[in-house]
């Protein structure tokens, strides 16, 4: 059985600078911890190891002609991803953060929840997706979170910052049959499930080939799947982040899937549909796509 390389969320920095940057947070705020990205994130960058994390990427997404093109849009992508896990911990160390989320789309949750099939939230790695799954307490439902986290993993979730409960739930992919099942039950009983429908965990029978920025890269389409058997909405939502302590909502409209079955090939359509939600994310936001590895990397049995 052939396997896609696993690609989960391990901490890069060391358990110490992450209590060192939680420090200036408790003591100057986000603005002094934002000073001190300047640094870190410019020795992060000129490494080349931690540069080819994100080269695929910057190479579709920009196509940059010199070595020094090819830094500064690593630099802006890695700054980027510091400052909002700088706001993540700063949500939790101080609160105070900023979320827009306008009244209608508040609304149109409400009604699809009100539909008693539960709602299936697909966003990707990027943004701040990491504070929004924060600040979902207005779907007045559980939430639960389809996330693998790393043992080695250093960083802190909000809720831990603050020693409490978090206000989700974790649904563990690495567990039988990955998930599906506590998926299917959730959203059963008319309850919130967010995923993330861009990357692939475990094996390749879950995946499906779709068109992204220039080539084929591999997505999941179980969600979609699941989706049609349980009738449950599905929500494609995107966090920007803005400024300081503050980020937006980029929802798109709510669609149904047709159960046509269990064949992934009868899904690729709304994986692309996904995909294409995240090229515009990504053509807007061109510096919040923090998937740190070659998507378009083939399977490795297909390597020569």
């Amino acid at each position: 059985m052939s396997e896609i390389k696993e690609h989960t969320g391990r901490s890069t920095a060391s358990r110490w600078k992450h209590r060192f940057v939680y420090a200036l947070i408790a003591l100057g705020g986000r603005t002094l911890a934002y000073g001190f990205l300047y640094i870190l994130v410019f020795f992060y960058s000129v490494r080349g190891k931690f540069a080819d994390k994100s080269r695929a990427y910057i190479m579709r997404r920009f196509a940059p002609k010199t070595k020094w093109e090819f830094f500064k849009h690593t630099y802006l992508l890695n700054l980027t991803f510091a400052r909002t896990l700088v706001d993540r911990a700063a949500m939790g160390i101080l609160g105070g953060e900023e979320v827009f989320c306008p009244p209608q789309v508040r609304q149109q949750c409400g009604d699809l929840i009100a539909r008693k099939k539960g709602i299936l939230l697909l966003s990707a790695h990027a943004g701040c997706w990491q504070m929004a799954v924060n600040a979902m307490v207005f779907l007045n439902v559980p939430l639960h979170v389809v996330y693998y986290r790393n043992p080695k993993d250093n960083d802190r979730l909000v809720s831990e910052h603050r020693g409490q409960k978090t206000p989700f739930s974790f649904i563990n992919p690495a567990g039988p049959l990955g998930g599906v099942e506590e998926m299917m039950a959730a959203l059963a009983r008319g309850e919130a499930v967010w995923a993330m429908a861009d990357r692939v965990f475990g094996n390749e029978k879950n995946a499906v080939e779709v068109d992204f920025l220039g080539g084929k890269i591999r997505v999941p389409y179980s969600f979609y799947r699941i989706a049609a058997v349980t009738g449950a909405p599905v929500l494609t939502a995107f966090f920007p982040w803005e400024k300081k302590g503050k980020f937006s909502a980029w929802i798109f409209p709510p669609f149904y899937v047709e159960d046509k079955g269990p064949s992934k090939a009868a899904y690729r359509e709304q994986a692309q549909q996904f995909v294409d939600a995240l090229a515009q994310f990504c053509i807007k936001y061109p510096y919040q796509f923090f998937n740190y590895y070659d998507l378009w990397e083939p399977p490795c049995n297909n390597k020569q």
